[in-house]
């Protein structure tokens, strides 16, 4: 069986010499395949990157946050819970689309993604430990804002990555390591257990800010230097306005199947988004679970999630590669997504959580594995020839921020409205069905 699983990973260590490689293993960076080496040398590093930097954003954003804002002794903190995840995702929608087209114009002798990468990832380790430090919905908003300012740095070039430099026949593996930030989910659902509810719950965030900043500057070591774009043609006719003029969105014509993976991964995200970024507040009000409690079934959650989006990312992104099909792992995916929904429908307990986490953890890491190579298969090929993927990439994260930032207020409105959270997993549910339907509706992407 294991012998069958590494043939996957064989397929694009040897698909050869430039007379007969398939244009699908040419690199858009060198024109020429790539050697087994590089690939597990990008595939690590994103798994590393991954794995670091969602696990830096649920130990400081989605655990310790919480639980520092009831701690300071904010009024109604779900609410204001809610006012910051959602405000800093408003900033985050727009700055991640920025800072991929102002990419594309970068000229370096260390390329047009690197400097970005290496100086967001500093900026982005601030601003996450900086969560611990303030005590006021506005501070912590302001500190939140801070830290997507260099987390967007660090995400938008890093996907592009995937569109300039790997070939597409392994896009689906690569996107797979990216995939490991659900990894990085249960590891900071692990390392939040040894904070939450101690005296010294704030070094916590320090871990975070160390993690996050990490995440950026490990893919620059390992991965093959990045071509230089100094010498790369600027157009003559480039003037202030024309810098503007490449911020608006991509033009429809030509970017239908583009603009359809958008709405799916808006609503994927949305979708998981509403519940997971909530499991403390599930465990603590929905269920009934003390400080310590919940800490411990945030122990014990990890451990199930960390097995079950292993296996999904194991086999997703490889799988997706051979069968050159992106669009059936998101169906299957989606499918666990909403039976891990139904648990919580079903079960007002500790199991029936970890049939949620289980089930759609499984679902989620499935559909991770194949998401960004999805998202740059439709970008428009004149993109790709013009060197724009940056914009694009940009713009499918946009729709990933958008997601993020609509969940949280989602949420907390249908909470704070109904007191319990029954319509928000039928909600969840919904909304995963919709955005499933969009990206099987693609037509020329399998």
């Amino acid at each position: 069986m294991l012998k069958k699983h590494f043939r996957l990973f064989d397929s694009f260590g040897t698909q050869g010499s430039a007379a007969t490689a398939d244009p699908d293993a040419i690199s858009p960076e060198t024109g020429k395949p790539w050697p087994k080496s590089y690939v597990w040398r990008f595939l690590i590093a994103f798994v590393i990157y991954g794995i670091l930097n969602n696990a830096a954003f649920t130990l400081n954003g989605a655990v310790l946050l919480p639980q520092h804002i009831k701690d300071v002794g904010i009024v109604n903190p779900t609410a204001a819970y809610g006012i910051i995840t959602s405000v800093t995702s408003l900033v985050s929608l727009f700055v991640g689309y920025i800072w991929g087209t102002l990419s594309d114009k970068t000229r370096s002798r260390f390329g047009k993604r690197t400097p970005w990468i290496f100086v967001g990832s500093f900026v982005a380790g601030i601003g996450l430990y900086s969560l611990g430090i303030f005590e006021s919905t506005t501070s912590l908003t302001l500190a939140y804002i801070f830290n997507t300012l260099g987390q967007n740095a660090i995400q938008t070039p890093m996907y592009a990555f995937l569109a300039d430099r790997a070939p597409k026949n392994v896009r689906g593996t690569l996107s797979a390591g990216f995939g490991a930030t659900s990894i990085g989910a249960p590891v900071g659902q692990f390392i939040s257990s040894y904070f939450l509810g101690q005296s010294f719950q704030n070094t916590g965030f320090i871990v975070g800010g160390v993690l996050i900043a990490l995440s950026g500057l490990i893919v620059l070591l390992i991965t093959p230097r990045e071509k230089s774009s100094k010498d790369a043609v600027i157009p003559k006719e480039e003037s202030v306005l024309g810098v503007f003029a490449t911020l608006l969105p991509p033009k429809m014509h030509g970017a239908h199947d583009f603009y359809k993976a958008c709405a799916g991964r808006f609503l994927v995200m949305t979708s998981y988004t509403m519940i997971f970024q909530y499991l403390l507040y599930i465990l603590e009000n929905h269920i009934g679970l003390s400080v310590l409690a919940a800490a411990r079934a945030m122990n014990k959650l990890s451990i199930f999630t960390l097995v079950v989006s292993l296996l999904g990312l194991a086999f997703s992104g490889p799988i997706s590669d051979r069968l050159k099909a992106r669009k059936i792992p998101v169906a299957f995916g989606g499918m666990f997504m909403i039976l891990g929904t139904i648990s919580l429908l079903l079960f007002k307990s500790v199991n029936g959580v970890i049939g949620y986490v289980v089930l759609a953890g499984l679902g989620y890491g499935i559909y991770l594995a194949v998401d960004m190579a999805l998202n740059i298969d439709v970008i428009p090929d004149e993109a790709k020839d013009n060197k724009t993927t940056g914009k694009y990439v940009g713009f499918g994260n946009l729709t990933n921020t958008a997601g993020q930032m609509i969940a949280p207020a989602a949420t907390s409105m249908i909470v704070t409205a109904t007191g319990s959270y029954g319509l928000v997993f039928w909600g969840s549910i919904v909304t995963t069905l919709v955005g499933t339907a969009f990206i099987l509706w693609i037509k020329h992407v399998k």
